[in-house]
């Protein structure tokens, strides 16, 4: 089984600016997989 952490840099992100899209469409393509997720943060 893979682990899998997943790590969204941005600015506008962090400061609450933008909602992250990103982190998500990453984590619907990783559950496809088996994968245990074990962070996942911006």
């Amino acid at each position: 089984m893979l682990k899998a952490a997943i790590l969204a840099m941005s600015d506008k992100g962090y400061r609450g600016e933008r909602e992250d899209k990103n982190g998500q469409v990453i984590k619907e393509m990783i559950i496809g997989f088996p994968s245990d997720i074990v962070s996942n943060k911006i």
